[in-house]
């Protein structure tokens, strides 16, 4: 038989001299722990044991009063954007019919002229409300990184009452767990502690 380590099935194999070569090494460590003053087992113990609790922050988002608050607030300036930009379209899209209906009229030169000024015009008007869709972006992140300070004050106030020492995702629990899931206790105090919150306006690029 070889000294060395054989896989098979799925299992280790090893023969006679590598498992006298593996104890020999085991023993080397343990002697460097022991005479390090160290004993194995020492550094695990002065660890507190994991206890955790177990958070839906999706769910806290979207069912929280600031976070219906925040969500309707940017719903509306998206709304507001977006009637903007098709008021602005129909017009751009009159001025261009008119210039079709020129092309047997006036002098090829100039209605081409108009043509590109009227894309360049059009390409313009949308990349503003492209700029103000992206703010309102930037705006709805801030709200979000707002709410987040008030949670992990209430997720920290959650760990002490609870004794535990960690808050996971639901996502991680595969089996149980249903007591130690905090997500209607952390909405219930959000909306009790932030109820609403102003989305700061982004100002219309100009």
């Amino acid at each position: 038989m070889r000294n060395s380590a054989v896989t098979g099935g799925g299992f280790r194999l090893w023969s006679p001299r590598a498992t006298l070569r593996a104890a020999a090494l085991m023993a080397m460590v343990l002697g460097a722990t022991i005479a390090a003053g160290v004993m194995p087992g020492t550094a695990q113990a002065q660890v507190p044991p994991a206890r955790a609790l177990f958070l839906n922050l999706d769910t806290v988002f979207t069912q929280s009063a600031v976070g219906k608050d925040i969500r309707g607030q940017l719903e509306a300036m998206l709304s507001e954007i977006a009637a903007r930009e098709e008021k602005v379209i129909k017009d751009l899209d009159a001025r261009q019919e008119v210039l079709t209906g020129q092309a047997q009229t006036r002098p090829q030169a100039e209605v081409r002229k108009d043509w590109d000024a009227l894309q360049a015009e059009r390409q313009g008007q949308m990349s503003l409300f492209q700029l103000e869709r992206t703010a309102v972006q930037a705006a709805a992140a801030d709200a979000r990184r707002k709410v987040n300070g008030v949670l992990n004050e209430i997720m920290r106030e959650v760990l002490r009452e609870r004794g535990a020492n960690m808050v996971l995702s639901v996502d991680a629990v595969l089996v149980g767990g249903v007591d130690y899931d905090i997500t209607n206790e952390v909405v219930a105090r959000l909306d009790k502690q932030l109820p609403k919150l102003k989305v700061e306006r982004p100002k219309s690029p100009k």
